[in-house]
């Protein structure tokens, strides 16, 4: 649909000379890919754009309308001016094979995106809470909550999950964000090996590359958003190439976008996004003032509003740089500098590397804590560690907060020395990725849980490893190397430890209702929610009122009581932070949920009212 609205106003042109193309591209007449990945930047602004305007209104109940009227011009306009019929050319059988193993990988990733319910703890406790806020609100305006992720992180993946919730009537489609972003990263990849050089092969490794990476694979089938963030990076890094190459304002305009939605997809985007930058435009540096001016007044196009929400809140544009705003968890280093930097990589490093052998982790383990001791390091400083957690030995674990890429890591550290010696363009890009880990080091606390934030870093290298894989001589090794990286995803794909398709619990056997305490298990307190839920019902009541002080996974107890009946309205109590001015005086509660300090839930207050909210 946004691809006939591109290839109306020229966006989605061929990207090569035709005697390039012939040798390179999949169709010989007509770039299917780059058409894709600008139609997917296009859509995210019209997206962003859309949620904020409407919002402004309190009119977000017309999204489903707005896209009716944008997919109606869009197949007028495509009707209108049809691109040219695409000429198929055979890429050759191991090619194919490639291409087939990364395309059956995504379809078995969108299966299990589409009949699992959303159940990640971030997402019970941030990422879908939020959208029930805005819906009921008919805004994006913030509202109060003792939980500030809930408002001030960047709401990019988000604002998508809410239209379609708004579509769908639910949270069935919800996880589809993450497949888009995981399914747009793999095309990403492709165009940016394309563009430093790589032939079918190396377009086609690095997809599969990309699409084998195990954290990669337990996310996109999630309601997560840092394979979200890996497609807008992946988008600028070609986008960037492209107008490096041939000075188009179109594709200038479109990295700006790509840019700016980055940045207002996850905080991680201002650490990673820079350097890449850096990395790619070096070449075009002389041009530098005119990208900066475009893609900063793209940023505050698309980021402007929120911006102003999150000062408004707080006086940063970034919010408060701890989710209760009170300083406790912080995300940052208290402390700037060398030695905690060291740390972190040396951490955060070690996290990449755990595998079956609890021996071999342990070891890698007791090897860091002796370098930690050699240079006078704490490996559990209270300054970059974060609060009520400790260092431990890696795991192997098939769970997308903490899953590692060892072999994809192997791959990529291999390669990196040979790129070098042969100053080939893919090490630049390597660099980039490796100084955005510093500075993902430099500024944030070590967390166990947080492997997971690396993936954007793990995408943007696959164009590196598919060309190293097509440079591998002998054609036998190189069909081995991608045997063993299939070989590797099978477990996540098939016993993802919260999605599982197989097995006892598998999510083709378990209740929706179940699969959304897949990822609760460490607290033992679903029954908690299960009888808060029928004590609510029992009273009457319609306007909720949650306390999340002590527990603030909360949206559990919301989809349950707006499955059984859409007309629950919810609105936190007890919020001492900056956020209790955006409390309304007409939102009272007639009954209180909230849990105890082991975070088990029951019904903390009940007045006699027990009317619906207006």
């Amino acid at each position: 649909m946004v691809i006939s609205v591109l290839h109306c106003t020229g966006l989605a042109e061929g990207s090569y000379p035709e005697w390039q193309r012939m040798k390179i591209a999949f169709f010989a007449s007509d770039d299917w890919r780059a058409a894709v990945l600008k139609a997917l930047v296009a859509f995210g602004t019209v997206t962003a754009l859309m949620t904020e305007v409407l919002s402004w209104f309190h009119a977000l109940h017309v999204i489903p309308i707005a896209w009716a009227v944008v997919v109606a011009s869009a197949l007028i306009a495509g009707w209108k001016r049809k691109p040219a019929n695409a000429q198929w050319q055979w890429p050759g059988l191991f090619n194919t094979a490639l291409i087939a193993a990364s395309v059956s990988i995504s379809t078995v990733i969108l299966i299990t995106a589409l009949v699992s319910a959303p159940n990640s703890t971030d997402a019970m406790a941030y990422h879908l809470p939020r959208i029930v806020y805005w819906v009921q609100a008919d805004s994006v305006a913030f509202f109060p909550t003792p939980y500030l992720n809930q408002i001030m992180l960047q709401p990019m993946a988000e604002y998508l999950m809410l239209h379609t919730y708004l579509i769908s009537g639910g949270d069935r489609l919800v996880n589809l964000v993450q497949w888009m972003g995981s399914a747009g990263s793999m095309i990403g990849v492709s165009l940016i090996a394309r563009s430093l050089g790589a032939g079918v092969r190396g377009q086609a490794a690095a997809a599969l590359f990309c699409a084998t990476l195990p954290n990669g694979i337990l996310q996109a089938s999630g309601a997560k958003n840092d394979y979200v963030l890996a497609l807008w990076l992946a988008a600028l890094i070609w986008l960037s190439l492209e107008w490096e190459a041939r000075g188009k304002r179109s594709d200038l305009i479109l990295a700006g976008l790509a840019l700016g939605l980055a940045l207002f997809t996850k905080g991680t985007a201002y650490l990673f996004a820079p350097p890449i930058l850096l990395a790619v435009l070096w070449p075009a540096r002389r041009r530098s003032v005119r990208f900066a001016a475009v893609a900063a007044g793209c940023v505050l196009v698309i980021n402007g509003p929120f911006y102003l929400r999150n000062l408004d809140l707080s006086g940063s544009p970034l919010g408060f740089d701890s989710a209760q705003g009170d300083g406790v968890y912080r995300w940052r280093n208290e402390h700037l500098g060398w030695r905690p930097t060291m740390s972190n990589l040396l951490r955060n490093t070690s996290e990449q590397l755990g595998g079956r052998s609890e021996a071999r982790n342990r070891r890698i383990w007791q090897t860091v804590l002796d370098v930690h001791k050699k240079l006078g390091l704490d490996p559990n400083d209270p300054n970059t560690t974060w609060p009520g957690t400790a260092y431990e030995p890696p795991r192997n674990a098939n769970h997308e907060a903490n899953a590692n890429n060892f072999w994809h890591l192997t791959i990529l550290a291999l390669a990196f020395p040979v790129f070098l010696w042969r100053r080939s363009p893919s090490a630049w890009l390597m660099v980039s990725a490796a100084a955005a880990m510093v500075l993902f080091c430099v500024y944030l606390k070590w967390q166990p849980f947080q492997a997971r934030l690396l993936l954007p870093l793990f995408v943007i290298s696959s164009p590196a490893a598919g060309i190293a894989l097509e440079a591998v001589r002998y054609p036998l090794l190189q069909a081995a190397i991608c045997l063993f990286l299939l070989s590797g995803a099978r477990l996540p794909l098939l016993q993802n430890w919260v999605r599982p398709l197989t097995g006892p619990g598998s999510i083709f056997r378990t209740s929706r209702e179940d699969q959304y305490f897949a990822d609760l298990t460490l607290w033992n307190n679903k029954q908690s929610y299960l009888d808060t839920v029928a004590a609510v019902k029992a009273s009457g009541c319609r306007m909720v009122g949650i306390d999340g002080n002590a527990n603030q996974i909360e949206y559990p107890i919301q989809v349950l009581l707006l499955l059984s009946d859409p007309s629950y309205r919810f609105v936190h109590t007890g919020v001492k932070n900056a956020s209790k001015k955006y409390a309304r005086e007409s939102q009272s509660p007639c009954i209180i949920a909230g849990a105890d300090s082991s975070g088990q839930f029951r019904i903390l207050a009940a007045t006699s009212s027990t009317a619906a909210p207006p």
